[in-house]
């Protein structure tokens, strides 16, 4: 019963329904026997996840630190109390968390995103109080007063913006698309291991942070994934490492549990379609479309080229031949070759146009 409502939970927690998605928790946690210290763990950090989704970061700092206390190498749970700190200005706990998630598991690329983003924040903050005070105050009190502004509070972070992402895909890659307008490349951070995916920015249009956080459906080859940030899109490519097709971006969903995995190749293998399908007769189009490509080769083979059989035996003649060639095809516009120089040189050769046709002299 646990463990069908977090499969729920899960289904609508993908499908951005994050207050239902919490109930759904809760419920799997209620019903919970307690007997699994690590199913009850994965239960709490996704509950927490859900509680960041709303906002109500105390609630999911709640839960990591639950989940944290029975499972202690569960790094999501580390990940997602760091986020909760953080969006509680308690942004050194925060780093420290990231750090200790770090030292379990130090491939972590969400972690490390979250560590630099604290580390970045703390540098800034440190020259922006050295500028301000040596600016402002005099040399004999500028220590303390540094001193003061450094145990200063934080002016809280924007929480998070929610933004519809979608996808498409080939047999060999997924494509997501972020509809944010004007950003620059350099201003998106993307981060994937060959399981996760984790894009993070800030909108332009209101200042706010934006980021998605994903456990991959299936499996990538992170080497090779690259992004574009486009006028009004940022667009990430990912590369599959088998050629199935994803029915959702998120392993959490329960879309394509109920059948095993689609080859995308498929269709190859499948009955073509005839065209066009209102013909009384069905017509195989490939079949006709090959068969005229023979033919063509046929009969070049059978028949050559004009310019290049005529090239061959000018080659090949003597001169009073070349001559005797020269002379026929000029006098006559084209229309007649003769090869016998004592014909040729008795006179003019007229022209011969082919049957149904009429010679006309080019009037300039």
């Amino acid at each position: 019963m646990s463990k069908q409502a977090f499969e729920e939970a899960n289904e609508v927690f993908v499908d951005d329904r994050y207050e239902e998605a919490y109930e759904l928790y809760t419920k799997a946690l209620t019903n919970d026997d307690k007997t699994d210290s690590h199913f009850t763990s994965k239960v709490l950090s996704a509950r927490a996840q859900c509680a960041l989704k709303l906002k109500t970061f105390s609630d999911a700092l709640n839960d990591s630190n639950n989940a944290i206390q029975l499972d202690e190498n569960n790094i999501k749970a580390y990940l997602r109390k760091g986020i909760a700190l953080y969006h509680q200005n308690l942004k050194e706990e925060a780093l420290k968390t990231f750090i200790r998630g770090l030292e379990i598991d130090s491939a972590n690329d969400q972690l490390k995103v979250w560590k630099e983003k604290c580390e970045k924040e703390f540098e800034e903050k440190k020259q922006s109080i050295a500028a301000t005070v040596d600016k402002e105050k005099p040399s004999a009190i500028v220590n303390t007063e540094k001193e003061k502004l450094a145990a200063a509070a934080v002016p809280a972070t924007p929480i998070p913006a929610k933004i519809k992402h979608s996808f498409y895909q080939n047999e060999s890659a997924v494509t997501i698309q972020i509809p944010i307008k004007g950003l620059k490349k350099e201003q998106v951070q993307v981060q994937t291991t060959d399981t996760t995916l984790n894009v993070g920015t800030k909108i332009p249009a209101t200042g706010t942070d934006y980021s998605l956080e994903l456990d991959l459906a299936f499996s990538i080859d992170s080497s090779r994934t690259n992004y574009n940030v486009t006028g009004s899109n940022i667009e990430i490519k990912l590369y599959k490492r088998q050629a199935i097709q994803w029915t959702s971006l998120d392993a959490k969903s329960s879309a394509g549990k109920t059948q095993p995995p689609i080859p995308m190749c498929q269709a190859v293998t499948a009955k073509a379609p005839t065209y066009p399908s209102s013909s009384q007769r069905a017509k195989n189009w490939d079949q006709i479309e090959a068969q005229i490509k023979k033919d063509e080769k046929d009969n070049k083979e059978d028949m050559g080229d004009a310019n290049t059989i005529f090239q061959q035996l000018y080659r090949d003649s003597d001169e009073n031949t070349r001559r005797a060639m020269n002379k026929s095809m000029a006098e006559s516009g084209g229309t007649c070759l003769n090869m016998n120089w004592e014909e040729v040189k008795k006179g003019k050769i007229s022209c011969e146009p082919p049957d149904g046709m009429e010679w006309k002299k080019y009037d300039s």
